[in-house]
C-alpha cells in the first residue's frame, strides 16, 4: 500500500510545524541524540547523514564532534530552520525514500525518530544501506508500543474510545519498529549486521496548561485523526485526555514517561 495522503500529511504536517519544533517536539526528541550518536561509534572526519532531519539537531551534535554532518528531510519547512540554526552545514529538501546520493557516500547515517513517519521504512533502511559505504553505521530511534508507554497508553485508550479510527486516511502501523524482533529482521534484510537496540527512558515535557493543546502541535499522526473525528468528539477527546495527564502535572506543565528505542546496525 502506498499511503500517499498519509504522507502528503506528514510533510504539510511537520512543514507547518517546523517553527514550533523546538518548544514542543524537540523537548523530548534532543534528549535522545547522545544515545544516538553513540550508536553511530562517530570519529572526528566520518560523513554523517541526518535522515529526516528535522531542524537539524543530530547533524549539528554530530557537527560539534568535528563530524562532517549534512541533513535531508521531506518538509522544507524543518529545511528552513535547519539552515538557520547552523548556518555552516549543507541541509536539502528530499525524500528518506529515494536519496539523492551516490552508493558509498558516507560513514553513518541517524534518524531520529523518523522512520515511523515514512510510508515505507523497510525502503528507507535499504536506502540508508545503500548510501553507506561498506562498514558503516546506521542507527534509529523508535517510540516504544502504547503497551510500554505510559503516554502512548492513556493516549490510545482515549482515541479507541472516542474516535472513529476509520475517518482518517489509511496509516503504516506506527509502532511495527517497537517491536524488536520486527526491526531486527528488517534491518537485516536491508544489508546491516551486529544489530544492536538500547532502551532510554525518555521524557515527553509538556510546558502549558492544556495537554491536549501541546500534544496537537508536538506530533501529526494523531492531530490527523483528532481533526478527522466531528466537533462533539474532538471535544469529549480533549477532556479525556487531559483528565488522564492530570496525574503528570508540574508547576510548568507535565511531564510524562514515553520510552524510546535506538536501533543500530553495522552495513554488510
Amino acid at each position: 500500500m502506498k499511503y500517499a495522503a498519509f504522507t502528503k500529511a506528514e510533510q504539510d504536517g511537520w512543514h507547518a510545524r517546523a517553527d514550533a519544533y523546538a518548544q514542543h517536539t524537540a523537548l523530548a526528541t534532543i534528549q535522545i541524540i547522545p544515545a544516538l550518536l553513540d550508536a553511530l561509534a562517530l570519529r572526528p572526519g566520518m560523513d554523517l547523514l541526518d535522515m529526516a532531519c528535522g531542524p537539524g539537531h543530530v547533524a549539528g551534535a554530530a557537527a560539534a564532534l568535528d563530524v562532517n554532518a549534512r541533513g535531508i528531510d521531506y518538509a522544507p519547512g524543518m529545511i528552513e530552520v535547519a539552515r538557520k540554526r547552523f548556518p555552516d552545514l549543507e541541509f536539502a529538501v528530499a525524500d528518506a525514500e529515494d536519496l539523492p546520493f551516490e552508493a558509498n557516500n558516507f560513514d553513518a547515517v541517524g534518524c531520529n525518530m523518523g522512520l515511523f513517519h515514512m510510508a515505507d521504512p523497510a525502503r528507507t533502511m535499504t536506502e540508508a544501506a545503500r548510501v553507506l559505504r561498506r562498514g558503516g553505521r546506521f542507527a534509529f530511534s523508535q517510540w516504544t508500543a502504547p503497551d510500554d508507554s505510559p503516554l502512548y497508553a492513556r493516549l490510545f485508550a482515549a482515541l479507541k474510545d472516542e474516535a472513529d479510527m476509520t475517518l482518517a486516511d489509511p496509516a503504516p502501523d506506527a509502532y511495527a519498529l517497537s517491536s524488536e524482533a520486527g526491526a531486527r529482521a528488517l534491518l537485516a534484510d536491508a544489508g546491516f549486521a551486529e544489530l544492536k537496540v538500547r532502551r532510554l527512558d525518555t521524557t515527553l515535557i509538556a510546558i502549558g496548561n492544556d495537554f491536549f493543546d501541546f500534544f496537537m502541535r508536538f506530533g501529526v499522526r494523531v492531530p490527523l485523526i483528532v481533526t478527522a473525528q466531528p466537533q462533539q468528539a474532538q471535544a469529549r477527546l480533549r477532556a479525556r485526555i487531559n483528565a488522564d495527564m492530570e496525574p503528570f502535572r508540574t508547576p510548568t506543565g507535565f511531564e510524562v514517561s514515553m520510552p524510546s528505542l535506538v536501533y543500530s546496525g553495522t552495513r554488510t
